[in-house]
């Protein structure tokens, strides 16, 4: 009985890597004119063809909503098939969710090319720091953006102030879900080939799971 409990273990153990895995695998599918973008241009073009990149992007809210989704599913232990799981989080509120992201990333054009234009343009220092404060918050506000649109149903603007009060009412889990950035990029550049297998995977976990007592808050409320 001590041996079967081992191997049950073990193998729960590798049906989480696998489930990792393949929510990696179709988070990569779902985000290929990203991957076609950094292959065909580089990342070096991406300040030279910023708007072609942003465009790109796209996708990737509902990608990104998605494997927020399976990951909450795994960490509350109802998680089922990984396929099934991404597929039900990417396509439930598929436009509401490609919108919101649409709308973050022409803000993000709309503020970068504010600070461009006032710091070399026209060099007006405390509007290029004002453009700076708002471009660096229209970045850190994503994992609380699709965090909120892989769990709840709210309109886009809803959504967007929730995930706006929760960047600045607490700056603790900021920091949390930009040093999991951090964690992840750091595990890509040791080991690229191992952590390009669970990159995305491993960052949804990461947000969802420092993020449980946030969401219990605005559930009980």
């Amino acid at each position: 009985m001590e041996e079967l409990f081992q191997i049950e273990k073990i193998l729960g153990f590798c049906e989480k890597v696998c489930y990792f895995f393949v929510i990696n695998l179709l988070f990569a599918a779902s985000n290929i004119p990203v991957l076609l973008f950094l292959l065909f241009a580089g990342a070096g073009q991406i300040r030279e063809c910023l708007p072609l990149f942003l465009l790109c992007l796209v996708l990737m809210a509902p990608a990104l909503s998605a494997v927020m989704y399976a990951m909450n599913r795994l960490i509350h232990g109802t998680e089922g098939r990984a396929f099934r799981d991404y597929k039900k989080g990417y396509c439930s509120g598929f436009m509401q969710k490609a919108g919101i992201g649409a709308g973050q990333l022409l803000l993000i054009l709309m503020f970068w090319t504010n600070i461009e234009f006032f710091s070399i343009q026209v060099p007006i220092l405390p509007l290029a720091a004002v453009f700076v404060a708002l471009f660096a918050a229209a970045v850190l506000v994503t994992p609380n953006l699709y965090m909120l649109a892989s769990r709840y149903e709210m309109s886009s603007l809803q959504t967007a102030k929730t995930a706006a009060v929760l960047l600045i009412a607490k700056p603790v889990l900021t920091l949390g879900n930009l040093a999991a950035l951090g964690l992840v990029l750091a595990a890509y550049e040791i080991a690229a080939g191992t952590a390009v297998l669970f990159m995305g995977s491993v960052y949804g976990f990461l947000v969802m799971f420092m993020n449980q007592s946030v969401m219990r808050e605005l559930e009980n409320r």
